[in-house]
């Protein structure tokens, strides 16, 4: 893949979160509540995650979530209990904005986003839903929310969907290392990017895992179950994923001489397709490109 490429990449994705973030933290957007449509259309339905396309007839900030289907709750599909279905969600979400809010407070951070910027989403969007159970049945939903008065309005829009028993995506992933900069590239077998496949990465320094007493695997194994026990939505990689390594943006700060390695393993229902690369950092000027053919481990 050339250099010319990957910054074109890089320089593509960093403009379309910059519009992102402008659209969803802009005071000043329009926004309506009636008769609002909300379009669901399931474009990825895999063994771990669902992928969705969200459209609106009009601009509305509004609420989409994924639940499993429960035996124990009233049937949201059935119009009788919408609107307490919502209200459940909205306060779920609302709970966890402010728990969200509350320890950024304690961090010392007074800018934080408003509620509807953090939780709601405004205009058309493709969403992901990940860490799901295979052959599971799950409900994707939408409904409007009044930005303001923090209450949903209009219908609750829904989908019943099921997941598949085995993940059917076949991706293996190339690593690069160009200084400081490491780029993870999740490949479809014709060696074209999959820009919608869920995975875990982690990279070690080694002189820290060797005071550990674990094999690679077995260390591994453990980061990345909790990894996906975690709520925390930035451990999940989708496409390329570039990383500065200076300790700062990144777990590890590359020291010259030392030796590293860099588990990748993809997060579609299971956690599988292992791979781990091993590398010495020569430097600055350091340039290495690995395939699978040549990784450490591979399971």
């Amino acid at each position: 893949m050339s250099k010319k490429f990957e910054i074109s990449n890089l320089k593509s994705q960093i403009a379309l979160l910059f519009i992102i973030m402008l659209t969803a933290c802009n005071p000043e957007a329009k926004w309506d509540t009636n008769d609002v449509t909300i379009t669901i259309t399931p474009t990825t339905v895999s063994a771990g995650y669902i992928e969705c396309s969200f459209t609106t007839n009009k601009e509305a900030y509004y609420l989409v979530a994924c639940e499993p289907v429960r035996e124990d709750w009233h049937d949201p599909m059935d119009p009788k209990y919408q609107k307490q279905f919502m209200m459940l969600a909205l306060d779920s979400a609302n709970t966890e904005y402010i728990v969200w809010r509350s320890d950024l407070l304690k961090q010392g951070e007074f800018t934080i986003a408003p509620f509807a910027s953090h939780c709601l989403q405004y205009g058309n969007i493709d969403h992901f839903f990940t860490n799901l159970t295979p052959g599971h049945d799950y409900w994707i939903y939408a409904f409007v929310v009044d930005p303001d008065k923090l209450k949903p309005e209009g219908k609750l829009f829904i989908k019943k969907l099921t997941t598949s028993t085995e993940s059917k995506v076949d991706v293996h992933f190339d690593y690069r290392i160009r200084g400081y900069w490491d780029y993870i590239y999740p490949l479809n077998p014709d060696g074209k990017i999959n820009n919608h496949f869920p995975y875990l990465a982690a990279t070690r320094d080694s002189a820290s895992l060797a005071l550990l007493g674990q094999t690679l695997e077995e260390y591994f194994t453990d980061v990345f179950l909790t990894m996906s026990k975690s709520d925390l939505k930035e451990n999940i990689h989708y496409g390329v994923s570039v990383v500065y390594n200076d300790g700062y943006s990144s777990e590890e700060a590359f020291e010259e001489g030392h030796t590293y390695y860099t588990a990748i393993v993809s997060f579609d229902g299971f956690i599988g397709n292992n791979v781990i690369y091993r590398f010495v950092w020569t430097g600055e000027e350091m340039e290495a490109y690995f395939t699978e053919k040549n990784s450490f481990v591979k399971e």
